[in-house]
Parts: structure tokens; C-alpha cells; sequence
């Protein structure tokens, strides 16, 4: 119905230098951080890859909706991730929901990026992981306290 244009992140978003500033005015830094872009049709059928900047920025939509399968030749793409990196994965389109149950069909995947992390990601390296760090600590500080006699226990009536 109308042209997009393009603003200035589409002209600088191979930038692999670009990427990272942005990623740093986020107070994001190091070999494992990404942006991830979705909404933004990935036309593979003309030679685009979901992966830009260096592999600094994934493009994670592609062309889910049959809508843009047309003009991206694929059915999008999936981000996956675990603690141990992540994965990003292209779904080719099947004709029709009948189709595909009179055929026995599924949607075909393949991996197209597999990213290792540079360490494994545990939960003690997550935001909740701090949580409960303090939470350990300071159950040992009361611990420790009423070890001390500096708190008595209370006595049930």
C-alpha cells in the first residue's frame, strides 16, 4: 500500500562498528552480545542473510506471514538460545494447512547459525542470579548473628 523508506539504523546496520556502539550506549559489551531485529522481511530469494554487522546483529522475522513469503522466498526465521549459545533457524513455507496433514508434512528447518557462548551461561550470571546471591548472603550474615548470640530466637507461645 505505500513505500517504507528507510531510515539511518538500515543504512548502518552492517556496521559492524556501528552495532557495537549502539550495544555499548546500552551498557552491553563483550564477544556474546547481539541486536536482535525483528519486523524486518528477510529476502533470501534475493541473496540476504539474516545475519549482519559481523554476526553482531540477527534478523529473526524474515517472512513469517504468507503475506511476504513471496518476496522473501522463506517462511522466517526462529532465535533459539540456551546456555550454551544460540541458534538461529530458517523455516522453508508449506502450500497449505491440508496439505501438509493429507501429506504428512512439517514445517522443514534447518539451522543456519549456530553461535556458540564464550562460557556457559548459568543462572548465577543472570540478573535473578544476583538476587539470590544477596539472599544467600545475608541468610549467612543471620546465621552467623544468631551464632554470635547478637539475635535470640523467639520463643513460641
Amino acid at each position: 500500500t505505500h513505500k517504507e523508506h528507510k531510515g539511518y539504523y538500515y543504512k548502518y546496520r552492517d556496521d559492524a562498528q556501528a552495532i557495537t556502539r549502539i550495544l555499548a550506549d546500552f551498557g552491553i559489551e563483550g564477544p556474546d552480545c547481539h541486536v536482535i531485529n525483528g519486523h524486518v522481511p528477510v529476502k533470501a530469494v534475493k541473496g540476504e542473510k539474516p545475519l549482519m554487522a559481523g554476526g553482531k546483529l540477527l534478523v529473526i522475522d524474515g517472512g513469517f506471514s504468507r503475506a511476504y513469503q513471496s518476496s522473501t522466498g522463506i517462511a522466517g526465521y526462529t532465535l533459539t538460545f540456551n546456555s550454551r549459545g544460540l541458534q538461529l533457524v530458517q523455516h522453508e513455507p508449506f502450500s497449505s494447512k491440508r496439505e501438509a496433514i493429507e501429506n504428512l508434512d512439517d514445517i522443514r528447518s534447518v539451522t543456519v547459525v549456530t553461535e556458540p557462548t564464550s562460557h556457559r551461561i548459568l543462572v548465577a550470571d543472570t540478573d535473578m542470579g544476583k538476587v539470590l546471591r544477596e539472599q544467600v548472603n545475608n541468610l549467612k550474615q543471620l546465621l552467623e548473628a544468631y551464632q554470635l548470640g547478637l539475635i535470640k530466637e523467639r520463643e513460641s507461645k
